[in-house]
């Protein structure tokens, strides 16, 4: 089954708020336990577990994962793996799902692979020589009707990236500030922060701190506009809770891209 990101981030858009990982309070429900990964209508939560779990299989460590998937009617589907130092014991679980087959299929698999490109990710089973999906990502900043964000961080949020008016502000840090005004990241350099974004889980509800008790102290300002859509963040160096790890660490994918892009590289260092 394929949840195809563009389509489900227009059905996100369209139904507005929507409750925690899209789950349909009607429906016959799971309740998701911490490590479970979840991919409900374009968000992706947890899906390190899944990274792990692949880390083990390769070490030959004894392995367990579960990834809940959410229909469009809010309804889950359970796929279950559990790695023996040998083989990987295969459960997909549709009986919850009322449009589904209703059926509980079991198959012993012989490896799981991560398939990265710059416009998807994959996760496949091997069983018996038949590729099995289990997580399909698109990432393809292109596919979408807009795309474009605006960030602000450092000490005072003094630099900037606005996709949205082209303009890039670097903050010298000796009372200087250079301005560009016609700064553009290229197709691939955006596909990679798009992929940056979706993996921090941006469309979720996150809850983020903006007060920090030291001085002087980095904070970020992040404005998504996605489709007709849009995202806002703020949050601080201070906040080491999970989701303020989480956007803290996409920030910092998004500026060593930033980084590596020609005009950035040309412009002053910094002299502070």
């Amino acid at each position: 089954m394929k949840y195809i990101t563009a389509f489900l981030l227009s059905s996100f858009l369209l139904a507005g708020c929507s409750p925690a990982n899209g789950v349909n309070p009607s429906a016959d429900n799971y309740d998701p336990q911490p490590k479970d990964v979840i991919d409900s209508h374009g968000s992706i939560e947890h899906l390190e577990e899944l990274d792990r779990f692949i880390e083990q299989v390769d070490k030959q460590k004894k392995a367990k994962v579960r990834i809940v998937q959410y229909t469009i009617e809010g309804e889950p589907i359970l796929t279950d793996l559990d790695y023996n130092r040998e083989i990987i014991q295969y459960q997909h679980d549709t009986t919850r799902d009322q449009y589904g087959s209703g059926s509980i299929t079991k198959k012993t698999c012989q490896n799981i692979a991560k398939t990265e490109t710059n416009t998807e990710t994959y996760y496949n089973l091997s069983c018996s020589g038949i590729q099995e999906e289990i997580i399909y990502v698109e990432h393809d900043s292109t596919a979408q009707d807009r795309f474009e964000f605006h960030l602000k961080y450092g000490v005072g949020k003094k630099n900037e990236i606005n996709t949205k008016n082209q303009e890039l502000v670097k903050d010298l840090q000796n009372g200087e500030m250079v301005t560009v005004s016609d700064f553009q990241f290229s197709e691939e350099e955006l596909n990679r922060i798009y992929k940056a974004m979706i993996f921090a889980n941006y469309l979720s509800e996150v809850n983020l701190s903006d007060s920090c008790n030291q001085k002087p102290y980095e904070s970020y300002e992040l404005t998504v506009w996605i489709n007709s859509g849009e995202r806002h963040f703020e949050w601080t160096e201070c906040d080491k809770s999970p989701d303020g790890k989480k956007m803290s660490a996409m920030k910092d994918q998004v500026l060593e891209i930033l980084k590596q892009n020609e005009t950035y590289k040309a412009l002053p260092l910094s002299k502070g």
